[in-house]
C-alpha cells in the first residue's frame, strides 16, 4: 500500500508540475516546426552537395573537325570498382563528310594505338575493312570501394594513330575523340591530359558515383541509425522501469533486427560486405537492434504480468 501511495503520490506531483494545454501544445509545435526546418535545410544542403540534376554529355578532344583523319567514340559501359576495373568501347566512326555508302567502311590504312595501364593495343585498319568496335578493361587508380558510396576514382587512357610511310616507321595521323560520359550509376568526366609523346592523346576519366546514388545510400544509412536509436530508446526505457511494457512491441524489435540486413541488399550498386560506412553505421546499428531486443524481453522476463 505505501508503495502505491508513495507512486500516486509522485503522479500528481509530475501532472502538477507539467505545463498545461495551450502551453505544452506550444511547446511541441515549437519543437516540431524545428525539426522540420532542419530536416529541409539539411536536405536542401544535401541536394546542393550531390549535384542531382546533372546530366551526361557528349566532349570532344583531339585535333579540330577539319583536320582529322581518325575519329574515336568512347563510351563507358561497365565500372568494377571491386576488381578496379572500367570497360569502355572505342568505335572508329566514319567521316562525317563521305556519303552514306561509305560510313561503314575505312577510306585507307591505318593503325591504333591504345595504351591502357602497362600494355600497348594495337589495332589495324585496312582500307575497304568495316569500321570496328572494340572493348578494353582499363584499371582504376586512387580509389577504394572501401569509401561508397562516396568512392572516386581516376583511370587513363591514351590514344594514337598513324599511318603506313614510305620509310616504314609510320607517320602519325590526327585523331578526334568524342567520349560519352554517361554510365547507369556513375558519373565518368573525361578530360585531357599532358602526353608523353608527340600526336598522342592522353585523356583521364574521373569516376564516381552520381548524385542520387550517393544521395539515397547515405538516406539507408541515416535510417538505418535512426531505427537503432529508436530500437535502443525503447528497449533502454523499459528495462530501467521508465515505461511500462508493451508485449507488441516485441515485434517492432524483431522486424527492425531484419529490417536493417534488408535496407543494406538494396542499396544501388551494392557493395562487399564491409565497407566503411558498414563498420560505422550498419553493423553496430544490427547490434543495437539485437541490444534493444534483449532489454526488453529481460524487463519482460522480470517485471512481466503473471497468468
Amino acid at each position: 500500500m505505501e508503495v502505491v501511495s508513495d507512486r500516486l503520490a509522485t503522479d500528481t506531483a509530475a501532472k502538477e508540475a507539467s505545463p498545461t494545454g495551450p502551453v505544452l501544445l506550444l511547446r511541441r509545435a515549437l519543437i516540431l516546426a524545428a525539426l522540420l526546418a532542419g530536416c529541409a535545410i539539411a536536405y536542401a544542403l544535401l541536394l546542393t552537395r550531390f549535384d542531382i540534376s546533372s546530366e551526361p554529355t557528349e566532349t570532344e578532344f583531339g585535333a579540330p573537325a577539319g583536320d582529322a583523319r581518325v575519329r574515336l567514340y568512347v563510351q563507358p559501359i561497365e565500372v568494377d570498382p571491386v576488381n578496379d576495373s572500367l570497360r569502355m568501347r572505342i568505335s572508329v566512326t566514319p567521316d562525317p563528310s563521305l556519303a552514306a555508302a561509305m560510313t561503314a567502311t575505312a577510306d585507307h590504312d591505318f593503325l591504333i594505338r591504345i595504351r591502357r595501364g602497362k600494355q600497348v593495343e594495337h589495332v589495324q585498319i585496312g582500307a575497304g575493312q568495316p569500321l570496328p568496335e572494340i572493348t578494353f578493361d582499363f584499371d582504376l587508380e586512387d580509389g577504394n570501394v572501401r569509401d561508397y558510396p562516396l568512392d572516386r576514382y581516376v583511370s587513363a587512357m591514351t590514344l594514337a594513330a598513324s599511318e603506313p610511310s614510305q620509310d616504314g616507321t609510320g607517320a602519325s595521323l590526327p585523331i578526334r575523340v568524342t567520349v560519352w560520359e554517361g554510365l547507369l550509376g556513375y558519373t565518368v568526366k573525361a578530360q585531357q591530359a599532358t602526353a608523353q609523346n608527340a600526336g598522342d592523346l592522353e585523356l583521364q576519366f574521373a569516376v564516381r558515383r552520381t548524385g542520387p546514388v550517393s544521395f539515397f545510400s547515405i538516406a539507408i544509412y541515416g535510417s538505418m541509425t535512426v531505427m537503432a536509436l529508436c530500437a535502443l530508446v525503447i528497449g533502454a526505457l523499459v528495462f530501467v522501469g521508465t515505461r511500462r511494457i508493451e508485449v507488441t512491441l516485441v515485434g517492432a524489435l524483431g522486424a527492425v533486427i531484419f529490417a536493417l540486413p534488408a535496407l543494406r541488399s538494396v542499396m544501388p550498386g551494392a557493395p562487399p560486405l564491409g565497407v566503411r560506412a558498414d563498420i560505422v553505421i550498419f553493423f553496430w546499428a544490427e547490434l543495437g537492434a539485437v541490444i534493444a531486443l534483449c532489454l526488453f524481453v529481460a524487463a519482460w522476463a522480470r517485471r512481466g504480468p503473471r497468468p
